[in-house]
């Protein structure tokens, strides 16, 4: 990557737990958040010489709810809420002991963020009422789960749980000794954004949040845990974080699943992935425009990939990959977004 003058930004953690530690408990072992400071220890021994950019862990929320409450992904496990709570607790614990490893053991100077899935609502209109209903909801806690932003940047930033959380999950909460959170809220240099899609919301006539659905014959992509196409999400996400938070904002993920074949010329066609990636640019555009400080975005994925429990169903890359021969082929918006990058986003057109 250095060598084709390409600034690596390394995650530590993209859910890829080892068996063996698993067996010893997993992320339920107290021990947990310092074997990942050892293993953070071991990388940055590896890789700090080149490495300035990091991101200790990829989407908390997924591999806690998804992995350890609902079972759909790795390890497929269903646990109740307590120790699904006292597992986020851990993990971020292993997010503040990596941060403190990685300004202690990095031989160059180190730049450390998070990249979290984001909750995404968008409002409804540009009325200041909707806008405050989508702020609202893009950071209350609602539901007897962890899928949510602030029950993991509120402790990161500003060295608490929110209120909202506590009070709805109630007797869950582990007691939290105050160490812990001088030990979560380790100073960041920016916050990583996974974005894909936004619920749309408004303030109801009774003063509640309406969440509305999707309009009849909404875009859609091929993968129903990311269906729809919602451009605007990556407006007001970055916008509301960058109110509540203050940090520096990457967006770290956003893209979309497509019906991707070689066509008879030999060539990928994706058009619906160059109209997803010009609207989203020109939403993220507007951000930077109304003063977000985004610093910079990465398109998933560089390369079809296999996509935890969906496995191979679902094609993300702006390069096609046959699975069977490993032949690659650059889709058309590899070259799109090629130009996107020459010019630095010059080439856009449209508002925005």
């Amino acid at each position: 990557l250095l060598a084709a003058g390409i600034t690596p930004f390394v995650t530590l953690f993209h859910w890829d737990f080892p068996e063996a530690l698993y067996k010893r408990g997993g992320w339920l072992n107290p021990d947990s958040p310092d074997w990942f400071a050892d293993y953070t220890k071991a990388v940055a021994a590896r890789l700090s010489d080149r490495v300035r950019y990091w991101m200790t862990l990829n989407e908390p929320q997924v591999f806690v709810v998804i992995g350890h409450q609902w079972g759909t992904h790795a390890p497929g496990v269903r646990l109740d809420l307590k120790d699904v709570v006292r597992i986020g607790h851990n993990v971020l614990l292993a997010h503040g002991k990596a941060v403190q490893m990685l300004r202690a053991e990095s031989r160059t100077a180190c730049h450390i963020g998070i990249a979290p899935a984001t909750v995404n609502k968008m409002p409804a209109t540009d009325a200041p009422a909707d806008v405050e209903a989508a702020r609202q909801a893009e950071f209350a806690i609602t539901d007897l789960h962890l899928f949510n932003n602030t029950w993991w940047l509120d402790p990161i930033c500003f060295g608490h749980y929110p209120e909202d959380g506590l009070r709805l999950y109630g007797d869950s909460v582990p007691e939290v000794r105050a160490a812990d959170m001088q030990t979560i809220a380790q100073p960041l240099d920016f916050v990583g954004l996974n974005i894909y899609v936004g619920d749309t919301v408004r303030a109801g006539a009774d003063g509640q949040i309406e969440t509305l659905p999707p309009p009849l014959g909404c875009p859609r992509t091929t993968f129903d845990a990311l269906l729809f196409i919602t451009p605007p999400a990556i407006y007001w996400t970055p916008r509301f974080f960058y109110e509540r938070y203050g940090k520096p904002l990457y967006i770290t993920e956003n893209g979309m699943a497509n019906t991707d074949w070689v066509a008879l010329d030999g060539k990928v066609h994706d058009p619906q992935r160059i109209d997803f990636m010009h609207r989203h640019l020109l939403e993220l555009r507007r951000a930077i425009a109304d003063g977000v400080d985004v610093r910079g975005y990465f398109h998933w994925s560089f390369l079809d990939n296999f996509e935890w429990a969906e496995g191979y169903r679902q094609r993300f890359g702006l390069t096609f990959v046959d699975y069977v021969t490993q032949q690659r082929i650059p889709k058309d918006s590899f070259y799109w977004y090629q130009e996107v990058i020459r010019t630095n986003g010059r080439s856009l057109s449209g508002k925005g």
